[in-house]
């Protein structure tokens, strides 16, 4: 009997507005260096225009093998990319483009490159993401061997940044927004749908290597995930990186998870800033949130995700004591969203992440030895514990 074929994405990410990392691009060509967890027969990729006012002109895309540094290891595996039959395609500001699906063979834990050579168009649309590497060069490269790699000026800025402020800031990725490729081995995605604390990586990246561990070629790990992201608003107009913070939670499910095939499993884990956020310099107090209406909202979309036959997965809230945005009131919704957690019968599986978190002297504060610079984001250790918590016998089906 001949197996069953579906696409899957292999790589993919959120979007949101970069801001003053923003990619300005006149004849510059982009490539995108990914793991593959998954085999696949064909690919296609989407292309994501959806926060930017810009009008951008890609002139050609292809994808070949490669090494885990980007070089293209096997010409012959180098296949052009389609829009529409046509080379190349316009995408209009707000737009997303999906391409023509490609002949590309390759076996699961292969290391694989998407280039796309950009005519014109400033790149405003994207995401941070470490979960790939990236390379932009000047000029018409796209399936050349060797890019060479050429980091600008605010690159260099935003990591020294990052690192004054404690935060894990990842590299900045335009236009990309997934690459999905056509399997024939019974492989499905499992989408982690949340904010900064998994954004970053340092749990979701431990959880992908455990499952490729135990389940080869099963399943990828697709991080759908925002710094700042908020489950029932937007982020405010007047905080002026609001665009780095994305769309609410309820309204992105659609873009980040209902236009994709084959994801079998959803672990939903937002609404932290919900709670953290208001009376801050990114919310104002009006935007306050009482327990009752997060859980509200986050029964919702959980019941949307199940509706799409995922099965769901979920992790109570982590302290945030440390934060200088802490209070103790908000300390108090986190208690009191964790035991309605307790009650929410719609997810199939429920872990235990504020237990593994929380410090053993102060029940509303991390463990120190799992947080950053910045007291509230889980650093590698942390992201080791935080990814324990979970039962991967759960996904051997």
């Amino acid at each position: 009997m001949e197996k069953q074929k579906n696409w899957v994405e292999t790589w993919g990410m959120s979007h949101v507005s970069l801001s003053f990392m923003s990619f300005y691009s006149r004849k510059r060509t982009f490539r995108l260096i990914l793991d593959s967890a998954i085999s696949g027969e064909n690919i296609r990729i989407r292309l994501c225009n959806r926060h930017s006012n810009k009008t951008v002109t890609v002139g050609k895309a292809c994808a070949a093998v490669c090494d885990k540094e980007g070089r293209i290891s096997d010409m012959p595996s180098l296949r052009y990319i389609t829009f529409g039959g046509k080379d190349g395609i316009t995408i209009e500001k707000g737009e997303t483009a999906v391409s023509d699906a490609v002949c590309f063979k390759i076996p699961a834990d292969t290391y694989i490159c998407v280039d796309i050579f950009i005519k014109k168009g400033k790149l405003k649309s994207g995401n941070l993401s470490n979960n790939a590497a990236f390379i932009s060069a000047r000029g018409g490269k796209a399936g050349e061997t060797v890019i060479k790699r050429r980091k600008r000026i605010k690159d260099y800025v935003f990591g020294y940044a990052g690192s004054v402020l404690g935060v894990s800031l990842n590299n900045p990725i335009p236009l990309f927004q997934a690459v999905e490729l056509l399997n024939a081995d019974n492989a499905s995605s499992v989408v982690c749908f949340g904010d900064s604390i998994s954004q970053q990586g340092f749990w979701t990246k431990i959880f992908e290597e455990k499952l490729r561990s135990l389940y080869p070629g099963r399943y990828s790990v697709i991080t759908k995930a925002i710094m700042g992201n908020r489950l029932l608003r937007d982020t405010g107009k007047k905080f002026p990186l609001r665009g780095f913070m994305g769309v609410k939670g309820l309204d992105r499910v659609n873009d980040d998870i209902f236009a994709f095939e084959g994801i079998s499993h959803v672990v939903l884990w937002i609404g932290h800033n919900d709670f953290l956020q208001p009376g801050t310099i990114v919310a104002s107090k009006s935007e306050f949130a009482a327990a009752e209406e997060i859980a509200a909202g986050f029964e919702k979309l959980a019941a949307m995700i199940k509706a799409s036959g995922a099965c769901l997965i979920g992790m109570n809230y982590v302290p945030l004591g440390l934060s200088p945005d802490a209070t103790p009131a908000k300390a108090e919704i986190r208690a009191e969203l964790n035991e309605r957690f307790c009650d929410f019968g719609i997810f199939d599986y429920k872990f235990d992440a504020y237990s593994a978190f929380v410090s053993p002297d102060n029940e509303d504060c991390p463990n120190i030895a799992y947080v950053g610079k910045d007291r509230i984001h889980p650093n590698a250790e942390g992201g080791r514990v935080l990814a324990e918590v979970i039962d991967y016998g759960i996904f051997n089906s």
